[in-house]
């Protein structure tokens, strides 16, 4: 029988994205649209992937029709996300107890270098360096669901049975195609994962 590799992504499955409740905070209803059509998705992804650096990130966030329309300055916006930073307090417990089980758990996330601020929170902090390895898009060059960097992860830890939790249903379905047993985690329904483990690796907690 194979030993479980449980894999946790970040975002809105171990930590609330600071990223929405900054922009709770900062748009109105009636700027949330604008938001939306004026990002330029490409700045986003390849930042994310570490291709560039932060400077010319914040140069391309919004795109040119956007700029002049009243909208946050991205180094606001960073700072708000960075004023404050929740764990997911349900599955914080849940990987607490893997870990004094002695299972592995890792961090698969996609994420800019920005992650650095995220550890220096010191219940998030605490949390991450106690998993066996993190794995960030930033650092890699690829992100989820790419099947590259699933692929690395199996590389890292060959003959696993491979238990990855996230709550994007792209990603969970990409890892349900490599025969990962995927959950996809609902942020309104933290229990939920508990629930799933306990049924199916009864041990684990």
């Amino acid at each position: 029988m194979r030993s479980p590799l449980f894999v946790f992504d970040l975002m809105d499955t171990l930590i609330k994205d600071p990223f929405h409740s900054a922009l709770r905070a900062l748009l109105s209803k009636d700027q949330l649209e604008s938001f939306k059509n004026g990002r330029e998705r490409q700045a986003f992804l390849e930042f994310e992937k570490g291709q560039i650096e932060e400077k010319e990130f914040f140069s391309r966030f919004y795109l040119e029709s956007h700029r002049l329309a009243g909208l946050p300055n991205p180094e606001e916006l960073k700072r708000k996300m960075f004023s404050s930073v929740e764990l997911i307090e349900e599955t914080a417990k849940v990987v607490r107890r893997l870990k004094q089980k002695g299972f592995q758990v890792i961090l698969a996330s996609n994420y800019s270098i920005w992650y650095k601020e995220l550890l220096k929170f010191p219940e998030v902090g605490t949390l991450l360096h106690s998993l066996d390895r993190l794995y960030f898009s930033c650092e890699m060059g690829v992100r989820k669901p790419s099947q590259e960097y699933y692929q690395w992860i199996e590389v890292d830890f060959p003959e696993r049975e491979i238990v990855f939790i996230d709550d994007n249903p792209t990603n969970v379905e990409v890892a349900g195609y490599l025969n990962w047993n995927s959950y996809r985690f609902d942020p309104k329904n933290p229990t939920g994962l508990e629930e799933f483990l306990r049924e199916q690796y009864p041990n684990c907690l």
